[in-house]
């Protein structure tokens, strides 16, 4: 039997970008790996992708260094990040199928055709999750489900695959308790902490930035700053885990990804971007004044 490996992104897309792969390998013997984009390097630098038939790289915005690590002839990588596009030259040997998508699972679940293979509730999955990534947000359940998905501890993707896998059917009363929890969380965290703000210059253009400390929920957080604090975009820090959040307001068309890129060597979208805590990051985060000291 062939050994497919699958290696995806440990957030609710690189879920989703997993059990559709799982569906379109049915019947094969299916493992895998679950990483990050700045944890690839270090993740696999001793893996052995010989040892498979094929592996699939799924839902990663892989850069210069982390494709060299993966261009093998059995490699197949998926993924739907803007910038990565601009590096599909870079494989030799590895077959990337990059475009522009509003999610990775809806990459995956196009490309191999999956409309036939799922039920009625696994395509409603599919939709939340596309419609979480994107950010688009025009579904009531989208934004919970993400929610659920980071409340689970230790392997997220097993135990979201244990609870979806047939498809969304609602919410379950550990899920709804989940839900109660990070709802509190996200109210105590506009009670108590500190945020930001300031203006920056970027490209000859002023800006209005806000900045906070986070330690979960990002965008649910960035959402409610950018809206009540009036900015154009907002820097996130997560001190433990020296990663930094981007996400600009509907108004603003500065390109996060880039931006982001440029600072911190990261990169995302156009929305929403990411990378690693740097001196950089840290020198603009004094520019900005306490709006709300507690």
């Amino acid at each position: 039997m062939p050994k497919i490996h699958i290696i995806t992104d440990a957030d609710l897309d690189g879920a989703g970008s997993y059990l559709c792969l799982k569906e379109a390998y049915k019947g094969k013997d299916v493992s895998y790996t679950v990483t990050t984009e700045k944890k690839f390097l270090t993740d696999l630098a001793f893996f052995d992708f010989t040892k498979y038939d094929l592996v699939v790289i799924s839902d990663l915005n892989l850069k210069k260094d982390s494709i060299k690590i993966c261009d093998y002839k059995n490699v197949i990588v998926i993924d739907h990040h803007k910038e990565h596009t601009e590096l599909i030259n870079d494989y030799k040997n590895a077959k990337p199928i990059v475009k522009d998508y509003p999610s990775c699972t809806k990459l995956i679940y196009d490309t191999f055709k999956l409309e036939n293979k799922f039920n009625k509730n696994q395509k409603l999955l599919i939709k939340l999750i596309d419609d979480y990534d994107s950010y688009t947000l025009s579904l009531p359940f989208s934004l919970p489900l993400n929610q659920v998905f980071w409340s689970y501890t230790g392997d997220r993707v097993k135990k979201f695959e244990d609870d979806f896998q047939q498809g969304f059917f609602g919410f379950t009363t550990y899920h709804k308790n989940a839900l109660k929890i990070v709802h509190n969380k996200i109210n105590n965290f506009f009670k108590e902490e500190t945020i930001y703000k300031g203006d920056l210059k970027i490209g000859g253009n002023n800006y209005k930035v806000a900045g906070v400390f986070i330690t979960f929920s990002p965008n649910e957080i960035a959402e409610r700053v950018i809206k009540e604090c009036n900015v154009d975009f907002i820097i996130q820090i997560n001190l433990k885990g020296k990663s930094v959040y981007m996400r600009r307001g509907k108004e603003c068309t500065l390109n996060m990804g880039k931006l982001a890129s440029k600072l911190m060597g990261g990169g995302g979208h156009e929305d929403a971007s990411g990378g690693t805590l740097n001196d950089t990051i840290i020198n603009i985060s004094k520019l900005l004044k306490p709006l709300n000291e507690k």
